[in-house]
């Protein structure tokens, strides 16, 4: 009897792509210029859709480095203006007393890093370089106080966070063999459309060494996307539009129950 042939075993297709990049990254580190060597990065994925069952997304960030200092991850939403409203109670009831609109404000930002950040060298690496959401220069356009401006920045932050946009803590980078690092980055439902930035930083000896810019764009797709641009391009329109569906539903409902 002639030997049965078995088929080859195959590696499953997630796999195998996760070893295929990583052996990538690897090579681009090795076949790099000498000064290019110490950071490489990249994202699992570089578009996030919005459909209309979107409940929000997790991005792997990963890379290889040379193993010397430490990385920050910053990944930093599409800048906006923000107007923080302070409510006090008045004669019974609530309302809003004061108010300060900040410029520059990201929509979303996470900081990851494969240290707590507490230490002075890194600490001074970041301010000096404006990383981190601690030093993000958000100004109030008005000319106010400090301490107001603090006030109501803070008030500003924890907002943010309470929405999801804003990590209230520091994400851990995992290291693997020493070199090799991955964080993972999760979007919210409520994620703003636009491009993001993405920068890795290694840090070390009191400056950054390297860093690297990974592209990412938020969208919508599909029905949404027709609709968004529908309400931004043809506002006008789009509110006649709005009216003249709910007249049409309010008559329809009208007709159904009135049979009754």
């Amino acid at each position: 009897m002639s030997p049965r042939l078995m088929p080859p075993r195959l590696m499953p297709p997630r796999l195998a792509f996760g070893w295929t990049f990583l052996a990538v990254l690897i090579l681009t580190a090795a076949l790099a210029p000498a000064r290019a060597q110490q950071l490489v990065a990249d994202l699992s994925a570089h578009q996030i859709n919005i459909t209309a069952g979107f409940s929000g997304a997790d991005l792997l960030l990963f890379g290889v480095s040379d193993g010397t200092g430490d990385v920050v991850v910053i990944v930093s939403g599409p800048d906006a203006t923000a107007r923080v409203r302070k409510k006090e109670r008045v004669s019974g009831l609530w309302i809003n007393t004061a108010s300060v609109r900040f410029d520059s404000v990201p929509s979303f930002y996470h900081v990851a890093a494969t240290d707590n950040l507490s230490t002075e060298d890194i600490d001074k690496v970041l301010r000096e370089n404006g990383i981190g959401l601690r030093y993000q220069n958000m100004s109030p356009i008005a000319d106010i106080a400090p301490e107001k401006a603090a006030e109501f920045r803070d008030a500003l932050i924890r907002r943010k966070e309470a929405q999801g946009l804003y990590s209230p803590q520091t994400g851990k980078i995992e290291i693997i063999g020493g070199a090799l690092f991955r964080t993972k980055v999760a979007f919210p439902a409520t994620v703003p459309t636009g491009t993001y930035r993405v920068y890795v930083y290694q840090v070390a000896d009191g400056w950054v060494r390297s860093v690297t810019e990974i592209p990412l764009r938020v969208g919508k797709v599909g029905l949404e996307e027709t609709v968004y641009r529908f309400a931004h391009d043809q506002p006008a329109l789009y509110g006649l539009f709005a009216i003249a569906i709910a007249a049409l539903a309010g008559y329809g409902a009208g007709m159904l129950f009135g049979r009754r």
